[in-house]
């Protein structure tokens, strides 16, 4: 390996067009690294063109985080790629988000002062423990959005009147594929119940967004089979892997209540109920026929049974498993899983119907020690080359910009010195300059008068008079050579 001194000698051999070419290439260089860095991170843009509420703000960013989507978090907005902000915008678009934002207890009653009347402070009461209950709800399992409106009870202003007590309507939005059961519907009229004053839980009407009542039959159908659904696919999906099969479940129940009346009639003893005999005899000498028939009744036991059958009672039972082909061969196991678990009764008229199919699958990426190079060192890139063309630029224009420090340098020790001799007379300045270089004497005498400067260098050799003199004149680094002596 050849030795620095070498490359200095190589690089100081070069002609003023060399070096400048150098330079220009590495220029380039450095410009093409940024231009591939500009290419590699794209355009960036708010995602949204309003600004966002804390709340809201904090449910895109924990979103986009599940989806492993990069953003950047500013003040009340997110800052994204251009080129996925339109499909970003549909996806939380068709997730329900951000929530509409509603205010709660303390940011209605922000405005609230002393003059305020006390309707206007009880409508404003009103609207923020809406917002406080709508929030809590969206926390719940199964729950996408809530609307809630709360009716305060009114008390009676005349004698004919008669006193409001509270009520409370409330608009369930639940997530795709989930159901709310009876029981969930009790516990939200409990809490919705529990945090308005005045207010019992019969008087809280719940609705989903088609206006059915989560209390009806039929929701509660639904519920139970949405909740077999769920048993279903857990206990598959611990058997035999989660994504291996998929459950579906349909009941069909009877919406009317129904009363069947059955009567059961029964012998006393082992005879039978009735018995009926018939003889017949011929008489010879007479010329006569004798046909005798009797009939004996016995006593019998009479049973009426009245069975009442109430509305939602299951009539049929249907349950589909979709499984996939390329993971479970054994159907027989599925099946005996399902019958015992699901209650099918064929002769109530279930059926259970197990097919197998290859699912499609999203590629699998391999996560890697490889994998996670890549992605370390590839957003890097740009960087490293910039910092590679930077340092080979500063090593090869490391000599004309060492002449330039020392030639400054050399400049800012020679202006004090020069100060302290500008008094002298041209002789004496001359002998203190004997001993100095041109470029020294000429750093020195650049900061004297100009007539002092040219009586010195009258007392100098044609010799060093004219190297004095190019060293004055020079007034730029060789690191950027004049037009005059590039062309």
């Amino acid at each position: 390996m050849e030795s620095l001194a070498t490359w200095v000698g190589r690089w100081n051999a070069l002609n003023a067009r060399a070096r400048f070419a150098i330079g220009a290439v590495a220029l380039l260089a450095i410009l093409a690294s940024a231009a591939y860095g500009i290419v590699l991170h794209p355009a960036r843009s708010p995602l949204f063109a309003s600004p966002l509420y804390p709340g809201q703000l904090a449910e895109i960013e924990e979103q986009l985080a599940a989806w492993n989507v990069p953003f950047t978090p500013i003040d009340r907005n997110v800052i994204v790629a251009d080129g996925s902000r339109n499909r970003l915008l549909l996806r939380l678009a068709l997730a329900g988000l951000p929530h509409e934002h509603v205010a709660d207890s303390a940011e209605a009653l922000a405005g609230i002062g002393v003059l305020t009347p006390q309707s206007v402070v009880e409508a404003q009461t009103r609207v923020g423990l809406a917002g406080d209950i709508e929030r809590a709800l969206r926390g719940m399992r199964g729950v996408r959005d809530a609307r809630v409106i709360i009716a305060p009870a009114r008390r009676a202003s005349f004698a004919d009147e008669s006193a409001t007590p509270a009520t409370a309507s409330v608009r369930i939005r639940s997530i795709d594929g989930m159901q709310i059961d009876a029981n969930e519907a009790r516990g939200i009229r409990r809490f919705v119940a529990a945090s308005v004053s005045a207010l019992s839980p019969q008087r809280v009407t719940l609705l989903d967004d088609g206006g059915h009542a989560f209390d009806a039959v039929a929701n509660a159908g639904d519920a139970a089979g949405a909740r077999l659904q769920k048993t279903l696919q857990s206990a598959l999906d611990r058997a035999f892997g989660a994504g291996s099969t998929i459950v579906r479940v349909v009941e069909e129940r009877d919406p009317a209540t129904r009363s069947v009346s059955t009567l059961t009639r029964a012998p006393y003893g082992a005879a039978a109920l009735s018995e009926r005999t018939t003889s017949e005899s011929y008489r010879k000498g007479a010329l006569g026929y004798d046909r005798a028939s009797a009939q004996r009744e016995r006593g019998l036991a009479q049973r009426r049974v009245r069975e009442s059958f109430p509305a939602g009672v299951l009539r049929q039972r249907d349950v589909a498993v979709l499984v996939d082909a390329r993971r479970i061969a054994d159907l027989g196991a599925i099946r005996s899983l399902v019958r015992a678990a699901a209650g099918i009764d064929t002769r109530r008229g279930d059926r259970l119907v197990v097919e197998a199919l290859p699912f499609t699958q999203a590629p699998h990426i391999a996560r890697d020690g490889w994998w996670l190079a890549y992605g370390a060192i590839v957003p890097l890139l740009p960087s490293l080359v910039a910092l590679i063309a930077g340092l080979l630029v500063l090593r090869a224009m490391r000599s004309p910009f060492r002449w330039a420090a020392r030639t400054a340098l050399r400049a800012m020790r020679s202006r004090p010195c020069a100060r302290e001799i500008g008094g002298y007379a041209p002789t004496e300045l001359r002998g203190a300059l004997r001993d100095e270089p041109p470029h020294a004497a000429a750093a020195m005498m650049s900061a004297l008068p100009a007539a002092t400067v040219a009586a010195v260098l009258e007392l100098y050799p044609p010799e060093e008079r004219a190297a004095i003199l190019r060293n004055m004149a020079r007034t730029r680094s060789p690191l950027v050579p004049s037009a005059e002596e590039f062309f």
